[in-house]
């Protein structure tokens, strides 16, 4: 297996250790810099701490229904499929996703923006990979629940 779908697959909590002291890291960078801010401040600053909430709730309670879900997903033994599970496949990821956006936005810094496009993106590519290998391990009950629950992240849009 190649280190980037390493990476991807790697524990998710391990995979925070990495990437939020970089998010962190670019935002006191830019802080002490003075670098380019978002415009319409402080209205994106609050909508940012808007978006970061709801990704907490999301991601919150995506585990409050999958205890396993911080697992590798070698080590996941059943399918979830109720609660938010029951209208998108990856609600987790999807909170993560949101936690970025909303921490970079309430930042308020242009140049965050880049990691957290990267780190986006990497979690999509995770969420597509670990969805390769679920359809290995669980087969025709992972599929037809992909059948049931179409969308990775948003529903009726992807």
């Amino acid at each position: 297996m190649s280190i980037f779908k390493q990476y991807l697959l790697m524990k998710p909590s391990l995979r925070m250790m990495i990437e939020w002291p970089i998010l962190i890291g670019v935002g006191i960078v830019g802080t002490i810099s003075s670098q380019s801010m978002i415009p319409f401040y402080p209205i994106t600053n609050i909508f940012g701490i808007v978006i970061l909430s709801i990704g907490f709730i999301i991601h919150g309670s995506s585990h409050k229904i999958h205890k396993r879900a911080h697992e590798q997903a070698e080590k996941i033994e059943k399918i979830v499929t109720s609660g938010i599970y029951s209208k998108i496949r990856h609600p987790g990821y999807l909170g993560l996703i949101l936690i970025y956006w909303g921490f970079a936005v309430s930042w308020g810094m242009i140049w965050i923006l880049i990691p957290v496009i990267i780190f986006s993106t990497l979690t999509c590519l995770t969420a597509i990979e670990e969805e390769k290998f679920l359809k290995k391990k669980f087969g025709k009950e992972y599929e037809e629940y992909m059948r049931r629950v179409p969308w990775r992240f948003i529903p009726k849009v992807f």
